[in-house]
């Protein structure tokens, strides 16, 4: 490999025409110490700052990928938490006795808990899930009943054997009778799909 020679006359012309000779000692040093700087600035500003930014800026990045992490664990324990309620489910649903529905296990709560005279609608509907489950809902208003009538009634129809259970509740004094209770409620379970 050559290597580059610069002859010495063209160094004493380019010193000679920069005039650095003719400079007294303090001049020269201000020169250096002005040319170092300037140097310093430009590599602080295209090598070390671009470095320290892009550190933080990865910093940063793996920060948020470790949160993201985090969150994927815990929406993975969550959904290994539901996918064993869904086993419980299935085990329940198998376990049920054949033929079951959800309107006549209501109104045979209803008969046991004695509030059956005061049912004033029952509305059955069902909601296809997804391959395995769909829901079956009814929504049923019970009018002018008194609170332990009621109480026993939920408890009888909260049911996991039976997987059964109220989604929504609304209850209100009675307009007709003092002490009485007007009562909408949605119940829901679930069967098999197919």
């Amino acid at each position: 490999m050559k290597r580059l020679r610069i002859p010495e006359k063209t160094l004493a012309g380019i010193r000679a025409r920069s005039g650095i000779d003719q400079l007294g000692q303090r001049e020269k040093v201000t020169l250096a110490v002005g040319v170092f700087f300037v140097i310093g600035v430009l590599i602080f500003h295209f090598m070390i700052s671009p470095y320290f930014e892009n550190r933080e800026r990865l910093q940063k990045s793996i920060e948020r990928k470790q949160k993201d992490l985090l969150e994927m664990r815990l929406l993975q324990q969550e959904y290994g938490e539901l996918r064993k309620q869904e086993g419980g489910i299935k085990t329940n649903l198998a376990r049920r006795q054949k033929g079951f529905t959800l309107f006549t296990f209501l109104d045979q709560q209803a008969a046991a808990a004695d509030v059956k005279q005061q049912i004033k609608y029952m509305k059955p509907s069902v909601v296809e899930g997804d391959d395995e489950f769909s829901e079956s809902l009814v929504e049923m208003k019970l009018q002018e009943v008194d609170l332990p009538h009621l109480v026993r009634f939920l408890r009888g129809i909260e049911s996991d054997v039976n997987v059964v259970s109220v989604r929504r509740i609304s209850i209100q004094a009675s307009s007709k009778e003092q002490g009485m209770l007007d009562v909408i409620l949605q119940v829901v379970t679930f069967t098999e799909a197919g």
